[in-house]
């Protein structure tokens, strides 16, 4: 069955738990083997933090 007909498993929805708001959207979708936009709908769904802040260190 192709993955975009699967439905999320308890262990994906607390692997995009863990990792939301830590990396960027496509990073996360790559390591769950989503696209892009079914994490981000799924996060959105889950009230989770889409965007990833990325420390910057002084120049």
């Amino acid at each position: 069955m192709a993955r975009w007909k699967q439905s999320w498993s308890e262990d994906d929805l607390n692997r995009l738990r863990k990792l939301a708001g830590t990396k960027p959207i496509t990073t996360i979708a790559k390591e769950l083997g989503r696209t892009t936009g079914t994490v981000l709908a799924k996060a959105i769904e889950q009230k989770l933090p889409v965007i990833c802040r990325i420390e910057r260190t002084a120049q």
